[in-house]
């Protein structure tokens, strides 16, 4: 079920052109600036969108936001195996390319998110969410004492109708599409 919700998801951003995913990002952003609000400022953990990902950046322009800190996820090593570690960044840091060319900042200023959002090529309403199947983000969250708030991004047309969690996934507490911010509604994993 997996593996074809995540060729669905990924024919759904190749179809995708420059205006729809600009348009598209305009929207999630509104959404997750909507859902931002009613959490006190905090450090939040972004992600750099790459392969079609929603453009999510453009919230640290939101003044409605400007007592919030940010950071960039960077592939690290830990001595229990790779995890993610969030660097401060703000819009005009010098970024360099990461792990898989994905943009990090150059000065790493190690902080903790209190909220963190993480990208989803699909979801479910339970808060089961589908990565690209590497398992940064749910080895990071197991290794983490205090846990964030989690907040799926993800295009609506990528929802599954049928959950898909399994026993070690860590769920989402929210969900942010375009056309929604949705509360999810399963159980938390250790």
């Amino acid at each position: 079920m997996k593996n074809t919700l995540r060729q669905m998801a990924m024919a759904y951003r190749q179809q995708l052109a420059g205006d729809d995913l600009q348009a598209l990002g305009q929207e999630i952003t509104a959404s997750l600036s909507t859902l931002l609000q009613t959490f006190e400022p905090c450090t939040v953990g972004l992600f750099y969108p790459t392969k079609g990902e929603p453009e999510i950046l453009n919230i640290l322009e939101n003044s409605g936001l400007s007592s919030f800190a940010w950071a960039l996820p960077v592939c690290s090593e830990s001595s229990k195996g790779p995890i993610l570690r969030f660097a401060s960044f703000q819009r005009g840091d010098q970024l360099e390319a990461g792990r898989y060319n994905i943009p990090v900042p150059v000065c790493k200023n190690w902080v903790q998110p209190t909220l963190l959002l993480l990208p989803c090529l699909a979801f479910h309403r339970d808060g089961a969410r589908l990565g690209y199947g590497a398992g940064w983000y749910d080895r990071t969250l197991a290794q983490l004492e205090a846990k964030p708030v989690t907040v799926g991004v993800a295009y609506s047309t990528t929802e599954s109708p049928d959950s898909f969690a399994e026993h070690h996934d860590y769920l989402l507490d929210f969900v942010v599409t375009e056309k929604s911010a949705i509360t999810c509604t399963g159980r938390k994993s250790q």
